[in-house]
């Protein structure tokens, strides 16, 4: 047990793996250092500029094929890898004693090749019996260390090599230490070579300049170190967008073949073309996302390569920064800054967030269409007249209506009838609900608004109503959702939540009479067809009681949060925080769109106020204020606002 601790110990800066040369595979012997850090053997390396250019002044890498300039004597003057010398003889020697090799050790003190028992640290010298008995006897040396086999193959003691000791010589002077560094030159020098060839030179002692290179490597580290933070990153985020794309890939799909499915069913005869026409989809979606998965591996597959790299680089740095000695560390101090420089420079491959986007959009004529590519909402398409999404407005009060029977709050009105009619849903906690219709002049006229209280029949608790642009009559009853046609007959009825907790608590109908419905508590706006059948259902986070559509927009308000809310068909949302835009105990009602694509939005409170947005959720101002406790609002067809406040419907037209 206690020499598998020593093995480790004795490796654990270095794996075996990094003491072979991976030219001849072998240990290393008289280890060189190139430009890129990577080590090989001196006579490998002679070798190897044989087989690439004998005469030439550079030597490429067999590992990553960066070339090294070649000075002086050609591969002989580049710089020893002392590190890596001292490494291999301290392993070889360590695998010996651990391996049971230690017989084999002979005394370097005598000639009769006896066998080594200790070895002396001072004079570096294996001893036999007959020898260490001498150093003992012997004034002289009887104070040197001596530590038996057993001690080094222990662990109690480690052996070092003296590679690790010796200080370079001075090429010009063999005689003097390494001891003073140059900044200008930027290498160690001798103290003979100081005075003769740098006295003008800016010099420094070797600790200082050890210091100083120290942190400058570090530095390099740890932005190396943030570079491979930011490529990890973005591989993360790139594995997301990736399985975001498998998700829209699959439900695209998904959706393209109900649809396939249904339009077989209904019309047989149209099969085969139905059938082609999906082929043709299903190849473009296919082909389509083939090409961003292959982008995406690309991409992925650059980074991950990035960072292996950056990986390895560090690791050779930080086993030289470990290992080399202070004149090794300085000799190389560009060759390491110019390496982790290298490594910041490069940008990570990036892949473009709209290309993880992918739906399918049906068709009324045809199967449907891809989108490829998230489309941009189009703001207030042929408005019957200029966009106010950016001017303050001003509203006067035009009539107020009055005398609904009831002594609690009208709870919503709606618009949209060809005969110019408003519905007021009025609600009372002792009468239950009513539907009003009021008949509504055009602005030219003097007003004189009529009221008339309906009766029909299928309608039990009603919370909310809307009306379709053909006139439709639509009311949320409870669980269910009732279409009733001009004269107010039931023409259907369908249930668009998801159990008998989901409750619809708001309702909207769109241009195209497709048909939202939001559920409170479930934070969930379901989309459907005219006759009730579902095309998606949407998040809707923080739904209230009240809903609007608009352009392929779903709009709504959360009276708690003081948020105004905006999802579109296909999911995506913006959310603007209205705390700031209205009195400190108001909080947002219902809403309604302009022709233009305004949004106006009902504030109860205090003052009771109608606010002015623009499309994109900008506030712009208060267009109405004092108007009582607005609970419902809508546009009339030639543009009056008309507002549910308290228990009168007030009518407003623009100044």
């Amino acid at each position: 047990m206690a020499s598998n601790v020593t093995a480790q110990s004795v490796l654990k800066m270095i794996s075996v793996d990094h003491l072979e040369c991976s030219i001849c595979t072998n240990r290393f012997r008289q280890p060189k250092l190139l430009d890129c850090l990577h080590s090989f053997c001196l006579e490998c390396l002679q070798e190897l500029r044989q087989s690439q250019d004998p005469s030439g002044t550079k030597l490429t890498c067999p590992l990553c094929r960066r070339e090294t300039m070649l000075k002086g004597s050609g591969v002989a003057d580049l710089p020893n890898n002392f590190a890596f010398s001292a490494l291999v003889e301290e392993v070889t020697m360590q695998e010996k004693l651990l391996e049971g090799q230690g017989s084999d050790i002979k005394c370097q003190n005598c000639k009769e090749e006896n066998q080594a028992i200790s070895r002396c640290m001072d004079c570096d010298h294996f001893l036999c019996q007959e020898c260490q008995k001498a150093h003992e006897r012997m004034t002289v040396i009887n104070s040197h260390k001596i530590y038996t086999l057993a001690q080094l193959r222990s662990g109690e003691i480690v052996y070092k090599s003296k590679l690790r000791e010796e200080v370079p010589k001075c090429g010009k002077h063999p005689d003097q230490n390494l001891n003073v560094y140059c900044n200008t030159c930027q290498q160690v020098i001798c103290t003979t070579c100081s005075v003769l060839d740098h006295a003008k030179h800016s010099l420094t002692g070797l600790p200082e300049a050890l210091e100083k290179c120290k942190k400058r490597v570090a530095e390099m580290v740890q932005k190396s170190e943030s570079r491979k933070t930011e490529l990890s990153t973005i591989i993360d985020a790139m594995c997301k967008s990736r399985k975001d794309l498998d998700t829209m890939f699959a439900n695209a799909k998904k959706n393209l073949s109900n649809k396939s499915h249904r339009e077989i069913t209904k019309i047989q005869q149209e099969l085969a073309k139905i059938q082609k026409e999906e082929q043709k989809l299903m190849k473009e979606m296919d082909r389509t996302y083939n090409d961003r998965v292959t982008s995406f591996e690309a991409a992925q597959a650059t980074n991950r390569k990035e960072v292996t790299q950056i990986e390895h680089k560090l690791e050779e740095v930080k086993q030289l920064m470990n290992q080399a000695s202070c004149h090794e560390i300085l000799e190389l101090q560009q060759k390491l800054l110019h390496n982790l420089s290298e490594l910041t420079g490069k940008q990570p491959e990036k892949f473009p967030d709209n290309l993880t986007f992918m739906d399918f959009e049906e068709g009324e004529r045809s199967l449907g269409r891809l989108i490829l590519e998230e489309e941009p909402q189009a703001a207030a398409k042929q408005s019957p007249r200029p966009a106010r999404s950016c001017v303050e407005e001003k509203w006067k009060l035009k009539t107020e209506i009055e005398n609904f029977g009831f002594t609690h709050a009208i709870k919503s009105v709606v618009a949209g009838l060809s005969n110019n009619t408003i519905l007021a849903l009025v609600s009372s906690a002792f009468a239950g609900y009513a539907l009003f219709t009021v008949s509504m002049l055009n602005s030219h006229q003097k007003p004189s608004p009529i009221q008339q209280k309906l009766q029909i029949n299928g309608l039990t608790d009603v919370r909310c109503i809307a009306v379709s642009k053909d006139d439709k009559l639509l009311a949320v009853d409870g669980p269910v959702v009732k279409v009733f046609n001009k004269q107010h007959q039931l023409l259907h009825q369908f249930t668009p939540g998801r159990g008998l907790d989901s409750q619809p608590a708001c309702l909207a109908v769109d241009d195209s009479n497709l048909i939202a419905v939001g559920y409170e508590g479930k934070d969930e706006i379901s989309l459907h067809n005219p006759d009730g059948s579902l095309i998606r259902r949407l998040p809707a986070p923080m739904i209230d009681d009240y809903l609007t559509m608009y352009e392929h927009r779903l709009i709504y308000t959360s009276s708690y949060r003081k948020r105004l809310t905006c999802v579109d068909y296909y999911g995506a949302r913006f959310s603007a925080d209205m705390t700031s835009d209205m009195p400190v105990d108001g909080y947002p009602t219902n809403m309604c769109c302009d022709s233009d694509g305004s949004i106006y939005v009902a504030v109860s409170g205090s003052t009771g106020d109608i606010l002015h947005y623009s499309p994109n959720g900008k506030y712009i101002g208060c267009v109405i204020k004092g108007c009582g406790r607005p609970r419902g609002i809508t546009f009339t067809w030639d543009g009056d606002l008309v507002v549910a406040a308290g228990e009168s419907v007030k009518v407003y037209h623009r100044v």
